[in-house]
């Protein structure tokens, strides 16, 4: 189904949307739980806690919608525990305490380089996924309206290494894993790869939040509630992006990773009350038109060797 380049657009778009509405909510988590700005190690448990359950998730996929038995025997191993180290327990340590040291605003201009980041780590890694005029195009409009998005808000002073720095490094992670599945797992089980890499990722941000947390979290009906949707966000996001890359190229799809921010930006306003400003609007515009270049381009472009 999603081999079609159509269907592929329509479903990277949906993670998207799933990914941009966890912003918003992994800051209401910490609210509704009490998280202490200093304990920093509840806010990687809570991590742990929805990796965990979306793993399990992810396997209730394999089940219901891929009809396959659970078995490690059926995926590469290697590949799991590399992805499970990277994608679930570095990218979310950095990420999870990185969000909390620093503003939406930093966070989704960083965010905003994910694209570009792919397109570079492919060109190194996956040198048969050719870079086009038309692709940098795209990114350089879409990232534009990113900074447009934020232009009109208050940056904050200062470069702290646990904010922007983790975020950054989240994000560079990201991008590398978008690039490794896309390299290496081709015949493989997206349903079965995402389960094992979440559950498995998510052990030792458990056990060392569990170990280190300053405080008791005590979960509310509300908290649970969010956890759970955390889940549901993570196992179907990255399922679907799991199975897009294993069929096109990272390159060309990395540009629809603009659209988190963007989403993040529009839910904060649905959500949190935000105001939703002119910038914002435009910035959506920018956004959109540098997808439908990359989506509308011609096959016959230039190709930078």
């Amino acid at each position: 189904m999603l081999k079609d380049k159509k269907n592929a657009i329509i479903f990277s778009l949906i993670a998207m949307l799933l990914w941009g509405s966890a912003i918003p909510l992994i800051k209401s988590t910490y609210i509704e739980l009490g998280v202490e700005s200093f304990d920093t190690f509840s806010k990687v448990y809570i991590a742990g806690i929805r990796f965990f359950m979306a793993g399990i998730l992810a396997f209730l996929y394999a089940i219901i919608l891929g009809k396959e038995k659970i078995s490690l025997s059926r995926i590469n191993l290697k590949f799991v525990i590399i992805l499970a180290l990277f994608q679930t327990s570095l990218q979310y340590f950095f990420y999870y305490i990185g969000l909390s040291n620093t503003t939406g605003v930093k966070s989704s201009i960083i965010q905003a380089s994910n694209s570009f980041m792919i397109v570079l780590i492919s060109l190194v890694l996956v040198p048969e996924d050719k870079l086009s005029i038309n692709t940098i195009f795209a990114l350089i409009i879409g990232t534009l309206g990113i900074v447009l998005v934020n232009s009109n808000k208050g940056f904050g002073g200062g470069f702290k290494i646990t904010g922007e720095g983790f975020i950054f490094t989240s994000t560079f992670i990201n991008a590398l894993c978008s690039v490794l599945i896309r390299k290496y797992s081709k015949g493989q089980s997206p349903y079965l790869l995402n389960g094992f890499a979440l559950l498995i990722g998510s052990l030792p941000l458990l056990i060392f939040g569990k170990i280190l947390q300053v405080n008791e979290l005590y979960f509310t009906p509300k908290a649970l509630i969010m956890l759970l949707y955390g889940a549901f966000i993570t196992a179907t996001s990255f399922t679907i992006w799991t199975i897009v890359l294993q069929n096109h190229s990272a390159n060309k799809f990395g540009v629809f990773k603009l659209f988190i921010p963007i989403f993040g930006s529009i839910l904060s306003v649905i959500v949190l009350g935000e105001s939703f400003t002119i910038r914002l609007f435009f910035g959506l515009i920018l956004v959109l038109l540098g997808s439908l270049v990359l989506i509308k381009g011609k096959t016959k472009k230039k190709v930078i060797e």
